[in-house]
């Protein structure tokens, strides 16, 4: 059962997956985008397939490309299942999805957030997102593209699988009858607990947004600054840091602010609470229920922060066994090694439906 996972890397998905797949015997593999993949964990067991060349056409040009398609293609071919990772095609017109499509390749698209999200849909029952939204992005994320994307899999057979009950929300079920939900993976031993230390003088926040106009950052910022007046502790500001040093600056945090509008957490909260970090994050009303009971992030929006702050930088010893908890949470619900038994078993089902 040879796996390959493609083209997008988002929070190291791909690699802890495929890492994970490994470590339980499944013959699992990476093919991914250069420009698509910010975070690359573990490059052996991941081939990063180079951005399409921007030379003028010449025969580099074509040599470039040659190689391009056929590495893919290759790799497409060797596969008995695709696992898809986020909505967008790596060949021009789509040729890659064409073609697993002219090979009968069974795959499943595995939707991560903006390739499917409706920007409608996420502001009915979340008011902070309709409020603080960027326009530009909202305007992006439209129920027509949300489905072309979701049309183009579902044409190729594909089944889908999110990670969270919000993604569900987005999903066309016509298009998608069967929906396979596994929880965002984590690889416990990449993260060593540093649980804060309670007597800490001066506590450290960190804030390391991917987009501070949708994380809520000049929130952040403003209960920042307001909390100066009240308390002695460091701000740090992550953006822009290589993977390696952004997960040695949060190993230092005391507290993690992740972010206060979109109203469900992603891959930073985990990584942080693998880490043993209180989190703060804003988790809407909708999203509550649909999380295990023992999630322990606290719950913070744009009205709120200053005061949730304001009660972490006061309590050490909450800021502790914030930390345990989360490293459990992690532990019980999002452990890599665990849900690639998950995996394998969808895996198995999909091979036998196609049988």
């Amino acid at each position: 059962m040879n796996i390959l996972h493609l083209p997008y890397n988002v929070a190291s998905q791909i690699s802890v997956s495929v890492r994970a797949l490994r470590a339980i015997g499944v013959p699992a593999r990476g093919l991914i985008l250069a420009g698509g993949s910010r975070i690359i964990q573990s490059p052996a067991e991941i081939e990063v397939l180079p951005d399409a060349p921007s030379l003028p056409r010449s025969i580099r040009w074509a040599r470039q490309h040659g190689r391009r398609y056929a590495t893919l293609l290759a790799a497409i071919g060797w596969a008995d299942l695709l696992h898809w990772h986020f909505g967008y095609l790596t060949l021009r017109g789509g040729f890659d999805l064409t073609w697993a499509r002219l090979l009968r390749k069974p795959g499943i698209a595995e939707f991560w957030g903006d390739d499917i999200r409706v920007a409608d849909i996420e502001a009915a029952d979340n008011p902070y997102y309709a409020a603080y939204a960027p326009p530009a992005y909202r305007a992006e994320v439209t129920r027509q593209r949300s489905r072309e994307t979701q049309s183009r899999f579902a044409r190729a057979g594909f089944s889908c699988m999110v990670g969270d009950g919000q993604m569900l929300s987005y999903v066309q079920r016509e298009l998608f009858p069967t929906v396979h939900l596994v929880r965002q993976r984590v690889l416990l031993s990449d993260y060593r607990p540093q649980p804060p230390d309670p007597g800490r003088r001066r506590p450290v926040i960190v804030h390391s947004p991917s987009d501070p106009g949708r994380k809520g950052s000049a929130f952040v910022q403003a209960a920042v600054d307001a909390l100066r007046r009240t308390h002695d502790f460091e701000f740090r500001l992550v953006t822009g840091r290589p993977r390696d040093e952004a997960l040695t600056m949060l190993s230092d945090a005391d507290i993690f602010v992740d972010q206060v509008i979109l109203g469900t957490h992603g891959l930073a909260s985990l990584e942080a609470m693998a880490l043993a970090k209180p989190v703060v994050c804003y988790i809407k009303p909708a999203m509550v229920a649909q999380y295990p009971a023992e999630l322990p992030v606290v719950n913070a929006n744009p009205d709120n922060l200053t005061a949730v702050l304001d009660g972490l930088l006061a309590s050490g010893e909450r800021r502790r066994h914030l930390g345990v908890l989360g490293r459990a949470y992690v532990e019980k619900y999002h452990d890599a090694l665990r849900l690639a038994h998950q995996l394998r078993d969808i895996y198995e089902q999909t091979l036998r439906g196609r049988g």
